[in-house]
């Protein structure tokens, strides 16, 4: 049986624990009536018809209630149909009769991870490690919850011992992938989840996994493939086509990051950073207005998201309505005031729009905030020009120039500057940097 417990990003897995325990069972002569009932139940637990299951197993305990194999049946059934903490009870009842059944312990092992009690979970695993210690999916089931406990090492080590006992445990091989992926060692991790991935081809946590590595350890079009196979695996679920949309963005192929993002938002409309991504990939796809219409549905979903009025600053910018570019960068900065690249945005704009002395005021209050920015201080530079303050703005590009010796613009417009301050011979020199680093730029004829 499968966890059905997903963390975050990665997805941990269960080997079967249907199969006979690794040592023997300890029980009392059963009836046949009872064995009979148990085995008809088993049949059906094998089928995952679980609620048929379920009364065939109680039925054989009313014949029989010391049978321990029937309520280890019942507990599987039950865990396995969500009734975690009835199964519990059940294993404890067989655990009053038989102690050393190893594989009862795991069993409750996993129906205590169901119920999120990952220490008790463990110490379950334990148990039955202590009774049996070459017991793989006791050791696979003991890594999952030392994982989810923040106990990473642990439980790495715990997968490891699974996998040496059973080097084609196709669960075990994944959970390790997925610890190893929260260590941030994806291509560690993607070696154990290729194995995993060769063995059980079809299993969707698994691929989940596989995919996340690849991507982590940039096999990005091996990523992309990946994701589209688990979006025919799970079509009604959204965040492979999410995934997909990011990877292509990341791969500048726009109209697939969008394609991607909006079948990710059919499926699942409501999605504020799903929304904010396919805004991005619109507005830097060149689909200016499909941007706007996009983070106005965020706002409309989430009103006060700063990044969403930051975006369609942005995309204001863009179309060149200056003013409105400005008025989304002012709420956005109200939002978040340790957000500089709003006020970028906000200067930008107002020097875009003329307003030099608004410009050069917004400029002077980012500069604290980003003193290494050498485009920064090269606008600032060109609102003290355009405002008429040549000393500023020669001073403002100086200052650029120190930050990034090579920025040719910057030493021609210091020419310009230095020309309006009267001192043509250091201008000439300036001149000939700019020509030098790029020979598009001329001095102005006289």
């Amino acid at each position: 049986m499968k966890c059905r417990l997903l963390s975050a990003t990665f997805v941990l897995a269960f080997s079967s624990l249907l199969a006979s325990s690794p040592s023997a069972r300890t029980s009392h002569e059963q009836s046949p009536e009872a064995s009979k009932l148990n085995a008809q139940g088993l049949d059906l637990l094998h089928k995952k018809q679980y609620d048929q299951a379920i009364p065939l197993f109680r039925q054989a305990l009313q014949v029989q209630p010391d049978y321990v194999d029937a309520l280890d049946n019942l507990g599987k059934a039950l865990d396995a149909s969500g009734h975690d903490a009835e199964a519990v009870a059940d294993f404890d009842k067989a655990l009053k009769i038989a102690p050393q059944n190893d594989n009862l312990h795991a069993d409750k092992g996993l129906a205590l991870f169901h119920e999120g009690k990952y220490e008790e979970s463990a110490a379950s695993y334990r148990q039955a490690l202590d009774l049996h210690k070459d017991f793989p999916e006791a050791h696979n089931g003991l890594g999952a919850g030392l994982l989810l406990l923040g106990k990473t090492d642990e439980a790495v080590s715990a997968f490891r011992s699974a996998i040496a006992l059973s080097p084609k445990n196709a669960d075990a091989l994944n959970n390790l992938g997925s610890a190893l992926l929260s260590e941030n060692k994806p291509t560690e991790a993607l070696s154990y989840l290729r194995r995993a991935q060769n063995l059980q081809p079809n299993q969707t946590d698994i691929l989940q996994n596989y995919a996340h590595a690849l991507d982590a350890s940039g096999h990005t079009n091996e990523a992309i493939a990946a994701y589209h196979k688990l979006a025919s695996r799970q079509p009604e679920q959204s965040a492979a086509w999410t995934q997909l949309g990011r990877l292509y963005y990341k791969t500048k192929r726009y109209d697939q990051s969008v394609s991607a993002f909006q079948k990710s938002l059919t499926l699942k409309p409501d999605q504020p950073d799903v929304l904010l991504a396919l805004g991005h990939a619109q507005l830097d796809g060149g689909k200016t207005s499909d941007a706007t219409q996009t983070f106005e549905r965020v706002l409309s979903l989430k009103p006060d998201d700063f990044y969403a009025l930051y975006n369609l600053g942005n995309a204001s910018y863009n179309q060149k309505d200056y003013a409105k570019a400005a008025s989304y960068y002012q709420k956005a900065y109200a939002q978040k005031p340790d957000f500089p690249d709003a006020l970028v945005g906000l200067a930008n704009s107002q020097l875009a729009a003329n307003q030099f002395n608004d410009a050069i005021a917004t400029y002077q209050k980012l500069m604290p905030l980003k003193p290494d920015d050498a485009n920064l201080r090269f606008n600032q530079g060109t609102a003290f020009f355009n405002a008429g303050k040549y000393q500023d703005a020669a001073a403002s590009y100086r200052e650029a120039i120190r930050l990034n010796p090579n920025f040719a613009h910057a030493h021609f417009n210091l020419a310009m500057s230095l020309l309006r301050l009267n001192d043509p011979q250091s201008a000439q020199s300036e001149f000939a940097e700019a020509h030098r680093l790029d020979p598009s730029l001329n001095p102005p004829s006289k």
